[in-house]
């Protein structure tokens, strides 16, 4: 079999997804993640994620948009897009009632992989992998034994998080509209692990529990956008996401580490659930001569009410608002345009579906970042978000946190069907 170039750069790029895709956080420690199903993400990890993940509206021929599944239909007919996106975290943490920061720790992830492109001209779909929360916490503590002579050692590490595997079809209707769908299932463990040693009394024991919980989504999306070839064009999408409960079992093991016995004692639940929320969110996009590009969008999820464990602490709904600029820099190839490069900025406002202490848990942060076309078949995009999340003079950890994004999309693979054709 003869190899082409881009057939190349695609076995490259899979020997090098292949090994990431076994990689989790190294030593974050996201403290609030021990609580409800851990850090749900609600950043856009692909072309938005230098707009503050501004993308409900956004239709790009060159880049897929999971945001909004109703975008589909603006690919191009019969190009396969394969995405790929990673992204690495450093923070230190702020306690209440300390002046001093933690030392900086790091993580690094792969936060999405996708195949979408178009099977008709008014039909796409598009099918991937991402995280849909994160659990990565490490405490530890010294408490005095009853006769008050001794001490013990509570170490508590936690990790896991549940997965989305999801699966989206579009189709537009008209020249101005488009419509989409997204059916997810999602599926993972949280698990923490408590460890009591003491140096001058006979206890070593490790406490293991585990939560498994499965369940599905689906989420629908609208698209209007005005016609090309006008100076000023207008683009505004809709998405809503139905409310499901994840479902599953919660096992606890006691192991005794000075003992070959091992286990002393497991308890099993099969009676684990949690809610999700219903979610609505809303975006507009002005686009100015195929190249200035202003959005904005605002999302709010409505999560039923349920106590996590910590003090007056539970869930609440949510609220973000988030605005981008992007300045997209295109070249014609024959009859075809084809984007070289783009830069943007953006920046994001939002609550967690975490009430902690009766306060709620927000997240500001500023992005900025861009994207280059390195040949004909391969893009590559990449930014940088500076943010701030928990307030100590609410009694909350106040994380300082930058994160970078590096993504890759793959285009003109060289599959196809007997129905509908050839892919480039």
């Amino acid at each position: 079999m003869h190899l082409t170039k881009s057939h190349t750069i695609f076995l490259l790029t899979l020997l090098f997804i292949i090994p990431c895709l076994t990689l989790k956080a190294q030593n974050v420690t996201s403290p609030y993640s021990i609580l409800g199903i851990g850090d749900i993400d609600t950043k856009d990890y692909g072309r938005y994620f230098s707009e503050g993940s501004t993308a409900i509206s956004r239709r790009d021929v060159f880049s897929y948009n999971f945001s909004n599944p109703a975008s589909l239909t603006s690919l191009p007919e019969k190009v396969m897009n394969f995405d790929i996106a990673t992204r690495g975290r450093i923070s230190n943490f702020q306690l209440p009632g300390t002046d001093t920061t933690t030392g900086i720790s790091k993580d690094f992830a792969v936060k999405r992989v996708t195949m979408a492109f178009k099977v008709t001209d008014k039909t796409g779909i598009a099918f991937g992998l991402r995280p849909y929360s994160s659990v990565n916490y490490q405490f530890q503590s010294t408490q005095a034994i009853l006769d008050g002579n001794s001490y013990y050692t509570k170490s508590v590490e936690g990790d896991g998080g549940i997965n989305q595997v999801y699966f989206s079809i579009a189709r537009s209707f008209g020249k101005k509209f488009s419509a989409g769908l997204t059916t997810s299932y999602l599926f993972g463990s949280l698990q923490k692990t408590t460890d009591y040693t003491s140096t001058n009394a006979p206890l070593n024991i490790t406490k293991e529990e585990t939560t498994s919980l499965y369940g599905a989504s689906v989420q629908g999306g609208l698209q209007y956008y005005s016609r090309e070839n006008k100076k000023w064009r207008h683009q505004v999408g809709l998405t809503a996401t139905l409310n499901t409960t994840l479902s599953g079992q919660f096992i606890t093991d006691y192991t005794d580490n000075s003992n070959s016995t091992n286990v002393i004692k497991e308890e099993v639940a099969n009676d684990q659930s949690f809610k999700l929320p219903m979610s609505v969110g809303f975006g507009y996009s002005a686009v100015n001569n195929d190249r200035l590009i202003f959005s904005a969008d605002v999302n709010y999820s409505k999560w039923p009410y349920q106590t996590v464990n910590y003090n007056n602490s539970y869930t609440t709904s949510t609220f973000r608002v988030s605005g981008g600029i992007e300045y997209s820099k295109k070249i014609t190839y024959g009859n075809q345009k084809a984007e070289k490069y783009f830069i943007a900025l953006g920046a994001s406002a939002e609550n967690s579906y975490l009430m902690i202490n009766n306060n709620y848990l927000k997240d500001y942060s500023f992005t900025l970042g861009g994207g280059i076309n390195i040949s004909k078949n391969l893009s590559m995009y990449g930014g940088i978000e500076s943010g701030v999340k928990g307030n100590i003079n609410q009694q909350q950890i106040k994380e300082n946190y930058t994160s970078f994004l590096i993504g890759f999309s793959l285009k003109e693979l060289w599959y196809g069907t007997k129905k509908f054709g050839k892919f480039y």
